[in-house]
């Protein structure tokens, strides 16, 4: 088992975590409950790599699962998507 699908199995226990590998270097990720699929995700490499990336997965993830199940995620739970400050412009 590779480290994500460690991280990923970890991070949903109540679920049975299948990943298969894609061909370009990802993984698809598929959340199971009593034998039906709850989600599907296909994952790039570079999201399986690091662990920022991963953990925006994970977040990303819960948001759906906590959508689905009716409920609205904690915003303190969510993760803002920006990762820089907006470009600043000096006029001359």
């Amino acid at each position: 088992m590779i480290a994500a699908e460690k991280v990923l199995s970890a991070a949903f226990p109540e679920f049975e975590v299948v990943t298969a590998p894609r061909p370009d270097g990802g993984l698809l990720l598929t959340l199971r409950n009593d034998d039906r699929d709850v989600i599907k995700r296909a994952l790039s490499k570079g999201q399986t790599q690091t662990n920022i990336q991963l953990e925006w997965v994970i977040s990303s993830v819960r948001r759906d699962l906590a959508l689905e199940a009716g409920m609205s995620p904690a915003i303190a739970r969510l993760q803002s998507q920006s990762r820089t400050g907006l470009p600043t412009y000096d006029y001359a």
